[in-house]
């Protein structure tokens, strides 16, 4: 029978690969691996089938909206030629007033043209009828950190992205810190039964990266 620890350790890995996997920038050896993975494992069966949908649409966005820089470079050529002396019959007062005025409507036309690709970028992260972001400072009390179930130290080098892989397959989530001693209070996403924690505990202290992991209870408070 295989160590709890070493599966979650070997599934951990198969998630950080994913990624990988599907821009096609995976190894031959990564590969095989994740495929011997992800037959068995319907939970990266499925995040790796909601990996390839979201890449997919991000590649149909590319030729969507707007061509921004076809048409700044446009609008600069007639800018150029805008300033340049112009030779015209008639008025001489009236070739400089002409060409003032070009420059504008074409500065005026390269914001507009700015601001319409910008709304398109923004338009494919935030639906229609999306709700309005919540935000808050980590100095702000949270709710969750009261029910805390682990305090975890990380390595000061170990970046954020991959603390939270490590969190995810654990079904965990940072609900307080960094405090000023760099604790995180970490909470379950679902209901935990009474040996989860003891394996999750087990699963953290085993991973690279993690100083220290304790359940909430024992040792220094917590942020």
């Amino acid at each position: 029978m295989s160590n709890p620890a070493e599966s979650e350790l070997a599934h951990l890995h198969v998630w950080e690969l994913l990624p990988w996997i599907v821009n096609g920038r995976a190894s031959d050896a990564e590969r095989k691996l994740v495929d011997a993975h992800v037959r068995d494992c319907e939970r990266c069966q499925a995040e790796l089938a909601s990996q390839r949908t979201l890449c997919a649409a991000m590649a149909s966005r590319e030729g969507a909206g707007p061509d921004i820089e076809r048409g700044l470079d446009h609008l600069w050529e007639r800018f150029d030629e805008a300033a340049q002396p112009a030779v015209r019959t008639g008025t001489l007062s009236s070739a400089p007033w002409r060409g003032r005025m070009t420059a504008i409507a074409c500065g005026l036309a390269a914001i507009v043209l700015l601001e319409t690709g910008a709304l398109a970028t923004l338009g494919f992260s935030r639906g229609a009828d999306s709700a309005p972001a919540n935000y808050r400072t980590l100095s702000e009390a949270n709710a969750g950190a009261a029910r805390a179930t682990i305090r975890l130290v990380a390595d000061p080098a170990m970046p954020v992205g991959r603390l939270q892989a490590l969190l995810v397959p654990l079904h965990l989530q940072i609900v307080g810190g960094p405090s000023e001693n760099g604790v995180y209070s970490l909470a379950p996403l679902v209901p935990v039964a009474p040996g989860d924690v003891a394996r999750q505990l087990g699963v953290l202290r085993a991973a690279p990266g993690v100083r220290f992991a304790e359940p909430v209870g024992e040792g220094a408070s917590g942020p």
